[in-house]
């Protein structure tokens, strides 16, 4: 049975969440906590992703990141699979280490990442690993020490403070009031389960996740554009991971048609010539190729604006001018 496509939104929020097979542990002791976070630390500087919150329980994990163009699978191939290798040869185990695919969830930036943050943040007391936030303060493996400024915290390495904090207050020290304060609300003593618990709504995004179906957490306007894009990119011709390869065939197939060098693709400016084969470009690589605007953006360095003017542009002159354009050869 084929895997459902996960839903991917360069520059959105994504909660992941991964599970050990058979209920095992995934993490035995602090040496292969530290592994993991150092091949998460190692992953998020390759890919450029943000990491805001993250946690280590026994048998399962949270992060909260910043995804950009590149797809989840760049940092999570690499970061799942070669834990699994060095958790399989250090404990003398074969096979799988982790049950199924990873987990994700986009989620809408607003008081809705805010609520991830404390969610993923307060696991460990859900957990009944620590029995108080002053404790949670100095517990080694989660987020929540690093973001209130604890010294000698480990997140201090890969976690993205401030563009954390800034969710909850104007500068550094009102961020960590704040969001103290967030922490704090609703907070039972004598009922650690319910510590940051999510509304049922978005706990329930999170169990969908869990069963491999596609998932949103936040207003209904975002979550009805986020799944009509989901749907327009089941559709897509390419695999996200072939994009720059796609792109760079088909801008040497339109600067030879325009007779212009590459390079000048690139420039800015009201040249002519240099405009009708950037309206070329972007017509041919978002409306045939199917590759999102904001990835044609990244890669002329212009504004997504610029990106959706220009592709009109291109479809409106295309039977007249453009249909000498050769199609670029995508097979590969």
């Amino acid at each position: 049975m084929p895997t459902t496509r996960r839903i991917e939104v360069p520059g959105a929020l994504a909660h992941i969440m991964a599970h050990s097979i058979e209920q095992r542990d995934l993490f035995v002791d602090d040496s292969d906590r530290n592994d993991f976070l150092q091949r998460l630390k190692e992953g998020l500087r390759k890919t450029g992703y943000k990491c805001y919150a993250w946690t280590l329980m026994d048998n399962h994990y949270h992060l909260l990141v910043r995804t950009n163009y590149l797809p989840m699978s760049k940092l999570m191939r690499a970061l799942n699979g070669g834990y699994a290798q060095y958790y399989n040869k250090r404990h003398k185990r074969r096979g799988y280490l982790f049950q199924n695919r990873f987990k994700s969830v986009i989620c809408q930036d607003q008081g809705y990442a805010s609520q991830l943050i404390k969610y993923i943040h307060l696991n460990p007391l859900r957990a009944g690993k620590v029995r108080s936030l002053e404790q949670l303060e100095s517990y080694s493996w989660c987020g929540h020490g690093f973001l209130i400024g604890k010294p000698g915290s480990i997140g201090e390495s890969f976690q993205d403070r401030d563009e954390c904090l800034v969710r909850f207050g104007k500068n550094r020290l009102e961020g960590v009031n704040n969001y103290r304060s967030y922490c704090d609300d609703n907070f039972c003593f004598d009922d650690l389960k319910c510590a940051g618990k999510l509304p049922e709504t978005n706990n329930l995004e999170i169990k969908i996740s869990c069963k491999g179906w596609p998932a949103v957490i936040g207003d209904s306007k975002y979550v009805k554009e986020t799944l009509e894009k989901y749907k327009k990119n089941l559709n897509r011709k390419h695999r996200v991971s072939d994009y720059p390869y796609v792109l760079k065939t088909t801008m040497k197939s339109v600067c030879n048609t325009h007779k212009i060098e590459p390079y000048a693709l690139f420039r800015r400016g009201r040249i002519n010539m240099v405009t009708q084969a950037r309206a070329s470009f972007c017509y041919l690589v978002h409306e045939l190729e199917l590759i999102p605007c904001s990835v044609i953006s990244e890669y002329l360095k212009i504004s997504i604006g610029s990106v959706s003017r220009l592709a009109k542009q291109g479809r409106k002159r295309y039977h007249k001018e453009l249909n000498q354009i050769p199609s670029p050869n995508i097979n590969h």
